[in-house]
C-alpha cells in the first residue's frame, strides 16, 4: 500500500476545510487564539515525517554483526518520510493538516510534526537525553486529542511552560493502533523532573475536559505514561548503529 500523500493548495491563505474538519476545528479551545495570531509566524518552524511500520528482523538472540547493524540502520532510517517541510504559521498547518489522509494510515504506522531540523529518532542529538509523555487514546477521540495536542506543541504554549526549566518542546507523534492511538510529546530532559511534571500538567491543563485522561490521583490509571529514551531497550543498539553508520 502507498504512502499517504498530502495535497496542499498553495493559495495564499486560502483553506481547503471539509464540513466535518471545520466542525472538529471550531470545537477546538485554542482556535480564537491562533485565528488572532495568524498574520503572525509561529516562533519554530516545523516538518511533517511519515514512519511506515516494518516487521523487526528476529534477531533478539542473535549478537548482530557491524556491517548488519549499519543495514538495520539504513533501513528504519528509509522508513521515515518527510510529508512537509516546513510549517511555518498557523495557516500553513490547516492547509496540511485538513488535506491529510489520516483515515488512510495503517495500524503501526505513525505520523510526527517535529521542530524542522530535528528527526523523529533516538539517536538525533536533540533527542538523545530527552524523553516522551505518550498518552492512551480511545480511538474515538485519538484524532481530536492529537489535533489539539499539536496544536500545544506549535503555538509555543507547552515551550513556554518548561522555559524556566531549560528544556525544549520538540515534537509530537501519532501511532495508530487497533483501538487506541498512542499520542507522544517529546522533550529534550529526560532527567529534569520538575520540567517532565510541569508539562504534564500543563497538558492536562489545557485539554478539552471530555479529552482528559484520568486523574492518577483519584484512579491508578495507565492511560499515560513518561518513559525516558534511554530507558527503552533498542536505544543503546540505535545509537550504537547510528554511530556505525556516520563511521562508514
Amino acid at each position: 500500500m502507498s504512502k499517504p500523500m498530502i495535497q496542499v493548495n498553495n493559495g495564499q491563505n486560502e483553506l481547503q476545510i471539509s464540513e466535518e474538519s471545520t466542525s472538529n476545528t471550531r470545537r477546538t479551545l485554542h482556535q480564537n487564539i491562533f485565528g488572532k495570531l495568524r498574520p503572525v509566524p509561529l516562533q519554530y518552524h516545523w516538518t511533517v515525517w511519515f514512519d511506515k511500520h516494518s516487521n523487526p528482523e528476529s534477531s533478539t538472540s542473535v549478537a548482530l554483526t557491524n556491517s548488519s547493524s549499519i543495514q538495520t540502520q539504513q533501513q528504519y532510517t528509509s522508513r521515515l518520510t518527510v510529508l512537509y517541510e516546513d510549517i511555518s504559521d498557523i495557516a500553513v498547518f490547516y492547509r496540511v493538516y485538513n488535506n491529510f489522509p489520516w483515515d488512510k494510515i495503517r495500524l503501526r504506522d505513525t505520523v510526527h510534526i517535529f521542530r524542522k531540523g530535528v528527526k523523529p529518532v533516538w539517536e538525533d542529538s536533540e533527542n538523545l537525553s530527552g524523553g516522551c509523555w505518550t498518552f492512551r487514546v480511545p480511538k474515538a477521540k485519538g484524532q481530536e486529542f492529537f489535533h489539539e495536542i499539536a496544536i500545544l506543541v506549535m503555538g509555543n504554549e507547552l515551550q513556554a511552560a518548561v522555559e524556566s526549566e531549560h528544556d525544549h518542546i520538540l515534537g509530537v507523534s501519532i501511532s495508530i493502533r487497533f483501538n487506541t492511538h498512542l499520542i507522544s510529546v517529546w522533550n529534550k530532559l529526560g532527567s529534569n523532573e520538575r520540567s517532565i511534571k510541569i508539562l504534564e500538567q500543563t497538558i492536562i491543563d489545557r485539554l478539552s475536559p471530555e479529552l482528559r485522561p484520568a486523574d492518577k490521583t483519584v484512579v491508578s490509571s495507565s492511560s499515560y505514561f513518561y518513559k525516558r529514551h534511554a530507558d527503552h531497550e533498542g536505544f543503546r543498539g540505535a545509537i550504537e548503529r547510528a554511530r556505525s553508520s556516520e563511521e562508514e
